[in-house]
Order: C-alpha cells, then sequence, then structure tokens
C-alpha cells in the first residue's frame, strides 16, 4: 500500500464547533483523537515514529517554563474571563515551579518523598536521581509557596482560575501582555467588526473517512482548538489568528515557523475551519488567510503580525495530508483497534 493510493474524506455530518475547556480536551474522552501536536509525533522530521504517536502525548509530554510562559499568555490575551493572574503569591522558578505546581495539596501542603520521586520522574526534576538531600532541599524551596497559595485560594473569590508565577515572571508577562494591548495590527485581528464572526479558543471536532485498496475503510477522529478566527461570509474568507511567543527578536521567527512546523499547524486548523464555514455559512471555496500573532520574551518585548504566506499555508497542508495517511497506513498495518472500522459509526 502506498500512502498516495490511501483517500481521505471529511464526514461533515460529524462536524462539531464547540467551547470545551483544557480540562476536558486534554482528558482521556478525546485521547484517541488526532491533534497537530499528536501529528508531531509521528513526523521524522520531528524526531516522530509510529510508537510515540499511538502510545499518545500523555506518555510523551513536555513540561518546561517557556510553556507554562506560552500557556499564560493564551489564556490572559484569548481568556480573560476564565483565568487570572495571581500578584501576591511568589511561585518557584524553573523546574521547581513545575514540581511545585505538581505536588501543591491544599490538605496536605508537605508531599512524601515517594510522591517527590514520582513527580521527578513525570517532569524530569533529577529523574532517577532523587536524593534525601534533594528531597529537602526541594521542600524549603516549594514550602512558602505552598503554604502562601493554600492560603490565597481559601479566601479567594474570583472564579476564574488563577496563574502562579515567580516574580520576574510575571513582570515579564505583564510586558508581554502590554504590548499585545498597545498592538493595533494585534487588536483589529483579535476584535474585529461585529459582523464578522469569530471566536476564540474554540474546539472542532471531525471524523474522516479513511478508504485504501483492498483495505476495510475505517475512521479517524481529529481535534483542534483554535486560539482566534474569524468567518466573514461576505467577502468569502477565514482567517486564523495563532498566538505564539519568540525568545528571539521577531525578525527570527521564520525560523520558529520552520524548525517546529507551524505552518501545518495554521493549514489543519483553516482545512478544519473550511469545513466549518461550508456546513454552517454555506461558503464555497473560501479564501484562507493565516497570521501568528507574535510577541517577544525578551526586552524590548516587541509585538507584530505575521503573516503566512499561501505557498507556507500549502506546504502545510501538504504535510498534514501526509501524516494523517502515514496514521493510516499504520492503522492498516499493526494499529488496527485505532482506527475505528466504518460500518460501527453512528
Amino acid at each position: 500500500m502506498k500512502l498516495s493510493e490511501i483517500k481521505i474524506t471529511p464526514l461533515l455530518d460529524t462536524l462539531r464547533l464547540e467551547d470545551i475547556d483544557d480540562a476536558t480536551y486534554f482528558s482521556e474522552k478525546f485521547s484517541n483523537y488526532i491533534s497537530n501536536s499528536r501529528l508531531s509525533l509521528i513526523n521524522p522530521d520531528q524526531n516522530g515514529c509510529p510508537k510515540d504517536f499511538f502510545e499518545g502525548l500523555s506518555k510523551h509530554v513536555k513540561f518546561s517554563d517557556s510553556l507554562l510562559f506560552g500557556s499564560a499568555i493564551h489564556e490572559l490575551v484569548l481568556q480573560p474571563d476564565s483565568f487570572f493572574l495571581v500578584t501576591t503569591v511568589d511561585r518557584p522558578t524553573a523546574k521547581a515551579g513545575l514540581m511545585a505546581d505538581e505536588l501543591f495539596n491544599p490538605d496536605h501542603l508537605v508531599p512524601t518523598d515517594e510522591a517527590i520521586i514520582a513527580a521527578s520522574d513525570k517532569v524530569d526534576y533529577y529523574k532517577g536521581k532523587m536524593t534525601s538531600k534533594k528531597i529537602n532541599d526541594l521542600k524549603i524551596k516549594c514550602i512558602d509557596y505552598w503554604t502562601q497559595r493554600a492560603k490565597f485560594e481559601a479566601d479567594n473569590a474570583d472564579t476564574r482560575i488563577p496563574i502562579y508565577m515567580d516574580s520576574k515572571g510575571r513582570e515579564k508577562l505583564q510586558a508581554c501582555l502590554s504590548s499585545i494591548d498597545s498592538n493595533s495590527d494585534i487588536e483589529s485581528l483579535l476584535y474585529p467588526s461585529k459582523d464578522i464572526i469569530k471566536g476564540n479558543e474554540k474546539t472542532i471536532l471531525l471524523d474522516v473517512l479513511v478508504e485504501a485498496p483492498e483495505q476495510k475503510p475505517i475512521v479517524l477522529k481529529l481535534k483542534s482548538k483554535l486560539d482566534n478566527y474569524t468567518i466573514d461570509p461576505n467577502t468569502n474568507t477565514i482567517t486564523v489568528n495563532d498566538v505564539k511567543t519568540c525568545g528571539r527578536p521577531i525578525v527570527d521567527f521564520p525560523y520558529a515557523v520552520t524548525n517546529y512546523h507551524y505552518n501545518r499547524e495554521i493549514a489543519m486548523y483553516s482545512w478544519l475551519l473550511t469545513q466549518c464555514a461550508t456546513k454552517f455559512y454555506n461558503m464555497e471555496h473560501p479564501e484562507i488567510l493565516g497570521n501568528f500573532l507574535v510577541v517577544e520574551t525578551i526586552p524590548e518585548f516587541q509585538s507584530a503580525v505575521v503573516p503566512l504566506t499561501k505557498d507556507q499555508i500549502l506546504r502545510g497542508f501538504r504535510e498534514f495530508k501526509t501524516l494523517l495517511k502515514t496514521v493510516a497506513f499504520y492503522c492498516y498495518n499493526g494499529y488496527e483497534d485505532f482506527g475505528i472500522p466504518y460500518d460501527v459509526q453512528g
């Protein structure tokens, strides 16, 4: 079987555009869905392999302060009604902070040594090397944070989800947010005119039919959570905007697009959003625009809109389609239980 012989067809009757919170989106409920991040696990250009893909993201999760910082930017820019920054509690820095969050329990402030060792394996903090001294040192680094956080959460009446950082991290975060807020180009994309359909942090779910010669049809399930998008039936245009942080000057951001395959991300999101435009708004062959809303995490914390070219989006779509067909290939050749038989759908 060749990849070129595999046919992928969207099943539009399964298409859903919904508000799904992060906890549910990343939960076991949707663990058999394919996201752009999961496709990275099967992409050889990203050191992926079939084994990693089928094990799933839960076994290949990455922990870092930079990822945490990027998540905070997303949450505070796109979901200010759901998240807020705590300014009175200082979280430990670097991976000690990741450990502090992983181990926090308001009812049992000091975790057991066994719990600390398990957390160290999970977040790769001295993995396999946790001595009694390292355990005690970690407790000393974290106890004030655990105590302050427990008191804050006991007294806090805000129903939004709190975000904790160290003082320098908060200062940097606030500088990034200020840069985004003052950038009129970014604001015009995030807050377009009222007659344009828009969404923040919306989830798209879609089943696709997979057919191959001499094989029974199967179904693969796709999911994506879009940072921000607009649908304009009047101009027959859809736009996908993705918020990104950059630890280098923005002029170097094209390196990140190539290195992290960001164009595939925009391409997958655009393809799914096109299906929504077709089904829900009767649009045909809409024009596709994609932008990165980038903010530097280094002084001077500049921000900018970095648009993708049509060629970048097309190359991203070809990569997305190839990787999806690669998943199908391995479903037919060793992972049959992942691809759901088509005749049991519905």
